[in-house]
């Protein structure tokens, strides 16, 4: 396993760090592996609601139809277009 490199503290009343503690033991893992993969899981849920989303066949066909066209010229994408990459 890596070594952990940082750590972050939490300020949590005493029955909600017992029950964690419950689960920890229960899971047969230590404290902090316990929270760092209920963390670890709740962020993925996050941000897989950020970037899954449903569409009606409409809005698809209306996405898609936005997609497929030039976009209008204007002041925001021109200096976009002309601004380097924070990577480059």
């Amino acid at each position: 396993m890596a070594t952990a490199e940082t750590n972050i503290q939490l300020r949590l009343k005493n029955e909600d760090k017992e029950r964690i503690k419950r689960g920890a033991d229960l899971s047969g893992v230590k404290t902090s592996q316990f929270m760092l993969r209920a963390a670890l899981k709740e962020a993925e849920h996050v941000e897989a609601s950020q970037v899954n989303f449903a569409l009606t066949r409409d809005q698809f066909n209306a996405f898609m139809a936005a997609l497929d066209s030039p976009p209008t010229p204007n002041k925001a994408l021109n200096k976009l277009l002309n601004t380097a990459a924070p990577w480059d």
